[in-house]
């Protein structure tokens, strides 16, 4: 499904990139802008939703086309599933179904700030998907591995639906009904974000063609941002991105079963995570969470400048550390992308 494309370009990078930039275009004191920042990256509607949940909703739709496209869906014949808000992204509405024919799902996609769009879904066993969508600011990069997804916004949903069933199958189809729609839908959302989080991340030019789609799909205007302004920018998606992946690691950490509940609970507080997509710096400052820094600091000049990976730069700190100055490996796990959970010390 492309959920995740509007929440995390519309949401962040409408939300995160236009009003927050705006924000520093009218402020200009530096001293306000960095308090400004830090405040407001903490706000769970300007990040990255590493996991959603689904809410019933009885709230009007916000966008004029909605109910249109909700009731070709009906003549279509989608039964209707439920209207949900999504708490994790502002502004997040869906109308959800599935075709009695086939268990096809389908959503109508209602957000303050974007068009209405669908997607209708064909969803395998093992959770790849074959998507008929039309998002305006859909995104290929963002379809996992093993997933297609055909992108119109031109479409009618008897158009895409009748396009989705001329699709081969490739593999089982899981029907998808009232029932299970909630966690099939959410789950689809994690292995996508988990996609999306894995990969580099994205520098000054990507993120400008991000803001230019947008703004061509609601009609907002991007800021022009100097190169300071848009290094700030590049920095708070960054740390957005790796708080959301480091929620999601731990996600995948707790459903491998490597810890109980119990043991869980007491070390949740301490726990850092551990993967290349931190810089040398961040990972050499982890694994020096309990030595003292003053003394280690020539250990780690040196290590950080052998140009070594930030996974490999961390585990070479590590080695020659006293062993009690240590933090203790709890797991590791290959997915979203390969990480180590680590314990500090109580």
């Amino acid at each position: 499904m492309t959920l995740l494309n509007v929440l995390i370009v519309a949401v962040a990078t409408l939300i995160g990139l236009i009003l927050l930039l705006w924000l520093l275009l009218r402020y200009a004191l530096p001293w306000w802008l960095a308090r400004k920042i830090a405040a407001m990256a903490n706000l769970p509607q300007t990040g990255i939703a590493a996991r959603i949940t689904l809410e019933p909703n009885v709230q009007p739709w916000q966008q004029p086309g909605t109910a249109g496209l909700i009731e070709a869906m009906l003549v279509a014949g989608f039964a209707e599933v439920g209207r949900y808000s999504v708490p994790e992204m502002q502004g997040m509405q869906l109308w959800t179904g599935t075709h009695p024919q086939d268990g096809t799902a389908a959503a109508v996609y209602d957000h303050k700030l974007m068009p209405s769009f669908f997607d209708v879904v064909r969803v395998y066993e093992d959770y790849r998907t074959c998507t008929v969508t039309t998002n305006p600011i859909h995104d290929p990069d963002n379809v996992p591995p093993g997933s297609r997804c055909i992108a119109d916004p031109a479409l009618a949903p008897a158009d895409a639906f009748a396009a989705l069933r001329a699709q081969p199958l490739d593999g089982d189809a899981l029907w998808v009904d009232a029932l299970n729609f909630a966690p099939v839908f959410i789950e689809l959302y994690a292995r996508s974000i988990d996609h999306i989080l894995a990969k580099q991340m994205p520098d000054a030019e990507k993120m400008r063609r991000v803001g230019e789609r947008v703004s061509e799909a609601t009609g907002q205007a991007v800021p022009q941002l100097d190169e300071r302004q848009m290094q700030m920018a590049v920095d708070m998606e960054r740390a957005s991105r790796l708080s959301a992946l480091q929620e999601a690691i731990i996600d995948r950490f707790l459903q491998s079963g490597q810890v109980d509940a119990r043991e869980w609970e007491r070390v949740r507080d301490r726990v850092m995570v551990v993967h290349d997509l931190l810089s040398r710096e961040d990972a050499a400052d982890l694994a020096r969470t309990a030595a003292d820094w003053e003394l280690s600091q020539p250990v780690v000049d040196e290590v950080v400048a052998e140009g070594l990976s930030p996974l490999d730069t961390f585990e070479k700190i590590a080695s020659v550390l006293p062993e009690h100055q240590r933090l203790r490996l709890l797991g590791e796990v290959d997915h979203p992308l390969y990480a180590q959970i680590y314990v500090g010390m109580a």
